[in-house]
């Protein structure tokens, strides 16, 4: 019989039992599962698009591959062995895409923290400073639900890794750091939250002037639910994207400006706790 395995992303995720950043899986959660394999000799497998039962393609370090196999329930790396830290993050995130997108949920490239009893959303590209708010918040001791990807079922989302990773470390953030990723990076260690929590809404991040709140119309965060969830070859249910996109969004627009976080992680943490009002929502 497997062990019991660990938990991310909505997964029990078996082969990882050594990977302190996954919490342990609960008994009898009946959750998507998954075992992660290293190959690290032999040919690469072959690219193959992912499908509704496989897939396969060389991932951006430009030295491993990753294949993924729904029914046998297997995702495989293939090349140089990667070190517990990396398959907590980021190696674990493609994995966590398809077995989500296989089992019918919506995975984003989002992060998320938890206010009110209920998640929200950090969204925006790779340079729009997510995992440095969510360090932030972390500082602040608003819980984080995950960085990087966000996996949603319905309108409930999950739990990712228990670490953030920065490029370089938030100045005046109270954090316990340690180095990660061949010492690339900096990892803040996160406390432990729910697995799965309702979410409450959406934020957008951009960079600009000024810190200004804008609301989404549901429309356009339809259409940007749409263009931004993983896997689009996959089919989706649109009733699902409806539910989400009926959820309060906002574009999140804030200067490039060290000393301007304390403004923007009060008002995050307002809006998400109900302690502030948002005019013109």
């Amino acid at each position: 019989m497997l062990p019991s395995g660990r938990f991310a992303y909505g997964l029990r995720v078996h082969g990882l039992d050594g990977v302190t950043e996954l919490a342990p899986a609960r008994p009898g959660d009946g959750l998507p599962e998954v075992t992660v394999r290293q190959v690290a000799d032999g040919p690469p497998p072959t690219p193959a698009p992912l499908d509704h039962r496989y897939g396969a393609r060389p991932l951006a370090d430009g030295r491993r591959h990753l294949a993924v196999d729904r029914a046998r329930r297997t995702a495989t790396f293939h090349g140089p062995p990667l070190a517990a830290d990396l398959l907590a993050h980021p190696y674990l995130a493609p994995v966590a895409t398809a077995f989500n997108r296989w089992a019918g949920r919506e995975t984003f490239h989002a992060g998320g923290f938890l206010g009110g009893g209920r998640a929200w959303a950090l969204a925006g590209p790779r340079t729009a400073g997510k995992s440095s708010l969510l360090a932030a918040l972390a500082a602040r001791a608003v819980p984080v639900l995950a960085d990087d990807v966000l996996a949603v079922d319905g309108a409930d989302a999950f739990a990712g890794p228990r670490c953030v990773d920065l490029r370089e470390p938030v100045p005046g953030a109270a954090l316990a750091l340690r180095p990660a990723r061949d010492g690339t990076r900096t990892r803040v260690p996160l406390p432990p939250v729910p697995d799965r929590v309702p979410l409450g809404g959406w934020f957008f991040l951009r960079w600009g002037d000024a810190l200004r709140l804008d609301p989404v119309p549901a429309a356009d965060l339809l259409a940007r639910l749409a263009a931004g969830r993983s896997w689009r070859e996959l089919p989706t249910d649109p009733a699902a994207l409806l539910t989400l996109a009926a959820l309060p969004a906002w574009d999140l627009t804030r200067p490039r400006d060290w000393a301007g976080l304390d403004e923007v992680c009060r008002l995050l943490d307002g809006i998400a706790t109900g302690t502030r009002a948002v005019v013109g929502s």
